[in-house]
């Protein structure tokens, strides 16, 4: 806590004046229909910043609209052209993160250069592949991120004429021996961290990063069935930012349909429903994967998960009570469709535990696995049978995940 009693806060300053060979800004070119300062935004944001001053040499219209975006998010935006923009800003003790301009780095960088202590400078080896970044010393670039102290903004703002803010900052934080966070220059080839200098970089950085997003999470039907599917459609759920902002809106809206089809009786609609509902949740991590998502969007996707997953424990009741009887529904069906949905309950703690150690995770069973086997199954009319048989092969799927993920991995 500072003298003055101000609670401590963690700005960014980021750098959005540098321009392409065609003229628009770096900070304004669009990766996955996601511009590369709303990118950072998100990262700074999960990364506890509630105020983010943009350097900028112009202030163009686009610039501005996306600035607004990025207050619609939450997070306070102001455009600075000078240190002393940036001093009226800054309280005594404030920590403030250097973002370079065009740099597109993962939510772990950020995170590790946030975290409270001395200022850091976020360094790499000087490579083939590092060269559009800052060099530091004979054997060290700059990382692209840095967190720095109020003083040195305020001797910024000490020194006579007119200076690069985030370059001389960055100096002032080597000369003052701000310790060191390296990373390997392989993130770089990998396209986890890079500087877009130009539209064909960033074409090909949503090219590798398309290639290189995991199929991700538990489950057999969503590994070997729904991401498949949604990898497949991957540029075009990238290519609009509507996508991301309307998408958990038709995954929910899905899922309400499952529910209303099965409360009126109509159960193999609904179930062929739900596996559309599945597609739209496999697409939300999709695009979670490959774009930066905040706080809020993963909670969504969670609660809407939790919803499908309450549906087909349920699915019996609503079912049958929909029905023109309304009767109760057979034992084997009241009894065995929640059983079905502890199992795959049972699967998701397992898989949670297992952490970094994680292996085989793709064979235990899912709640889309059980909407695509339930399906043809309410359209022949043996929905009791298969609602007997999911939970035992539920089991059966998740003895043999124990079996294999203790198997030492080879050599």
């Amino acid at each position: 806590m500072p003298a003055w009693g101000v609670p401590v806060a963690l700005i960014a300053l980021v750098g959005a004046s540098e321009t392409l060979p065609d003229g628009g800004l770096r900070a304004l070119v669009a990766i996955a229909g996601e511009t590369l300062i709303e990118r950072q935004a998100a990262r700074l944001a999960d990364a506890g910043v509630t105020h983010i001053a943009v350097a900028v040499g112009a202030v163009p219209a686009e610039l501005l609209a996306t600035c607004d975006r990025i207050r619609r998010r939450g997070l306070k935006v102001t455009p600075v052209r000078a240190a002393g923009d940036l001093m009226a800003l800054v309280q005594p003790d404030d920590r403030i993160i250097l973002v370079a301009d065009g740099l597109r780095a993962g939510g772990t960088h950020y995170a590790a250069i946030a975290r409270p202590g001395a200022p850091a400078i976020l360094v790499t080896g000087d490579t083939m592949l590092t060269q559009g970044f800052e060099r530091i010393d004979a054997t060290r670039r700059w990382g692209g991120l840095a967190c720095i102290s109020d003083a040195m903004v305020a001797d910024l703002a000490s020194m006579p004429g007119e200076w690069d803010m985030m370059l001389t900052l960055l100096r002032l934080a080597v000369q003052s021996g701000a310790r060191r966070l390296y990373c390997e220059p392989a993130l770089f080839e990998q396209g986890e961290i890079a500087i877009v200098a130009d539209r064909p970089t960033a074409a090909l950085i949503e090219q590798s990063s398309l290639q290189q997003v995991e199929y991700g999470g538990m489950g057999l039907g969503r590994s070997a069935i729904m991401m498949p599917l949604v990898r497949l459609a991957g540029p075009l759920l990238v290519r609009s930012p509507r996508t991301a902002r309307y998408l958990p809106y038709a995954t929910a809206l899905l899922w309400v349909a499952v529910a209303l089809l099965a409360a009126g009786g109509l159960a193999a609609a609904g179930a062929l429903v739900a596996i559309l509902g599945g597609l739209g949740l496999a697409a939300m991590r999709f695009l979670a994967a490959f774009r930066a998502e905040s706080a809020a969007q993963n909670r969504v996707r969670g609660v809407i998960r939790t919803f499908g997953w309450l549906l087909l424990g349920a699915y019996p009741w609503l079912v049958s009570l929909g029905g023109p009887d309304r009767l109760m529904p057979r034992f084997a069906e009241a009894a065995l469709a929640p059983c079905l949905a502890a199992t795959i309950l049972l699967a998701r703690w397992l898989y949670e535990d297992s952490g970094k150690t994680r292996r085989f995770h793709w064979l235990l069973p899912d709640t889309d696995e059980a909407w695509i086997l339930l399906a043809p199954a309410l359209i022949l009319g043996i929905a009791p049978l298969m609602f007997a048989i999911l939970p035992l092969l539920a089991l059966f799927q998740i003895l043999l995940w124990l079996r294999l993920a203790r198997r030492p991995e080879p050599r």
